[in-house]
């Protein structure tokens, strides 16, 4: 089966020194890390980096593996969940620009910018950035209700 064999921007993010500098880490669970995403167009949206970018496909991966990266998709997407009491959960697993294996993760209010029948991609808007100290913020919220 052939796999993805180029570095990728995602992979950086699995590093341990990079885990330690980045407010927006929120953790590592059984084969994966969540990362807040910086554009917070959705407030708790999320992005979970399976832990080996060779893997594009989910398909790719062993039976106990893939089982292991669909529980921590549903443990990830419960706390943003619970922290933000979403309209509804929205999941996508691209890859189309980024192949490394990963969900995004968007907790969907009926407020949001985007109308709420339309996914967040190829819809014009203006990208949501904040502080290091707000995306802490969000973090910590969402570590929270890991426990």
């Amino acid at each position: 089966m052939e796999v993805y064999k180029s570095e990728c921007e995602l992979s950086k993010e699995l590093d341990l020194e990079f885990k330690k500098k980045s407010r927006r880490w929120i953790g590592d669970f059984q084969v994966s890390a969540a990362y807040l995403c910086s554009n917070q167009i959705c407030w708790g949206y999320t992005i979970l980096i399976y832990n080996n970018g060779l893997f594009t496909e989910l398909f790719q991966l062993e039976k106990e593996e893939r089982i292991a990266y669909l529980d921590d998709l549903v443990k990830v997407s419960k706390a943003i969940y619970d922290a933000f009491k979403p309209h509804k959960m929205n999941y996508e697993l691209l890859g189309n620009v980024v192949p490394h294996l990963h969900w995004h993760i968007i907790p969907r209010q009926k407020t949001d910018p985007i109308e709420l029948h339309w996914p967040i991609w190829g819809k014009d808007y203006t990208e949501v950035k904040l502080s290091d100290d707000k995306y802490q913020k969000i973090v910590e919220k969402i570590r929270i209700h890991l426990q």
